[in-house]
């Protein structure tokens, strides 16, 4: 897949674990330095995260902010997503600058069982992983219309398109 590439996004999220049923609709595009995994995590934990209503993609890979965050009424980030593997110092850093910090990865257990033992100090932070064959199935039938109906439960979520359904547990690690 050539990069940038462009996708009308066309999201219809039924979270029954937050108890909200909601359609997004907007353009996104896979970063120029972002790999097409980086992508599909960050619009899985923006689904993920759409049930609040001030919830931002951060679509233009800017440095300074998170992957998805959500603010409340004084545009202060109270909820900050990453979809990467963080080192320690910089966890520790983000904890202090945000209210939430959550971690979101692929096949996530080994790097987490390396650091878990560093990690209970930070008591605002939540790590989540999905499996790698998700990503890759999302990915396999990636076009440019993403046109996906989300369901998400308590420890699963599911995405199916006019390709296919697939399905995920969700690891909460920490």
């Amino acid at each position: 897949m050539s990069k940038p590439f462009v996708f009308k996004a066309r999201l219809r999220v039924a979270d029954l674990f937050h108890h909200a049923n909601h359609l997004e609709v907007f353009t996104t595009a896979i970063n120029k330095r972002e790999s097409v995994e980086h992508f599909l995590l960050r619009m899985i934990g923006y689904c993920a995260l759409s049930f609040n209503k001030r919830t931002f993609l951060n679509q233009k890979n800017e440095k300074q902010l998170p992957d998805v965050w959500c603010e409340d009424e004084n545009s202060h980030i109270t909820l900050a997503l990453y979809v990467s593997e963080i080192e320690l110092d910089e966890i520790s850093r983000l904890t202090k600058l945000f209210d939430k910090l959550v971690i979101l990865l692929t096949d996530g257990e080994n790097w987490f069982n390396e650091i878990a033992h560093q990690l209970v100090q930070f008591t605002n932070l939540s790590i989540f992983s999905v499996s790698r064959e998700f990503i890759e199935q999302l990915e396999t039938n990636l076009t440019n219309s993403l046109h996906w109906d989300i369901l998400i439960e308590q420890n699963s979520m599911s995405v199916s398109d006019k390709s296919g359904y697939y399905q995920t547990e969700v690891k909460q690690l920490c």
